[in-house]
């Protein structure tokens, strides 16, 4: 696999800048952009002249589907659009172990959970939690190596917690995250292919 070189930017306000674009860019992203309308051509019905030409003493309608007419189309009103912006991956990689390296303080490494889980419990999740510092009122984060069903099961009502994989994290998870827990095997890869969270510690 390719291995980007991460050294962080000597401007500190050109980091920042990087790691700003890249949230912006997640959230825009996130945008489904599927808002629609109809417009009068749109709008089923209104195919027969409402009323006579003349004589009514009321508007020349053409149509019922007006958009002047209660149940008529909409004038410019949103359509399917694409809301996407793309950003260099490099970038988005230095701006990945900027974040990481500046959180590096609420970082706490552990050993991989895929041989440590018991019963599939909310409650024992949230115990463990707590042994590593984390508060019920904290936003956490946990980042695995790979993908851990038992893990997302236990995790899914904890109202706080997110769950990434090391391979697909997200910038914006771990810029809200108070706390972020991560495996060994995942702070491993995060070193060699991001270059973040050097001095992480280990709990």
């Amino acid at each position: 696999m390719e291995r980007a070189c991460m050294t962080r930017p000597t401007d500190p306000d050109t980091a920042k800048g990087l790691v700003h674009r890249y949230l912006v860019t997640v959230t825009t992203n996130a945008r489904a952009g599927t808002a629609s309308t109809l417009t009068r051509a749109e709008v089923r019905g209104g195919g027969k002249k409402p009323y006579a030409q003349k004589g009514t003493g009321g508007a020349r309608r053409g149509s019922s589907r007006s958009p002047l007419l209660p149940g008529g189309g909409i004038s410019f009103g949103p359509k399917p659009k694409d809301w996407s912006v793309s950003m260099n991956k490099k970038e988005r990689r230095l701006a990945l172990a900027t974040a990481l390296q500046s959180a590096a303080d609420s970082i706490t490494v552990v050993e991989d959970f895929k041989d440590q889980l018991g019963e599939v419990k909310t409650k024992t999740l949230v115990q463990a939690l707590k042994r590593l510092g984390v508060e019920e009122e904290q936003h956490a984060l946990l980042i695995l190596s790979e993908a851990n069903e038992k893990l997302e099961l236990m995790g899914r009502n904890v109202e706080k917690l997110v769950i990434d994989l090391a391979s697909a994290p997200n910038v914006y998870n771990i810029l809200r995250a108070e706390k972020i827990i991560i495996e060994a095997s995942a702070l491993k890869y995060l070193q060699e292919f991001y270059g973040g969270a050097e001095a992480a510690p280990t709990a």
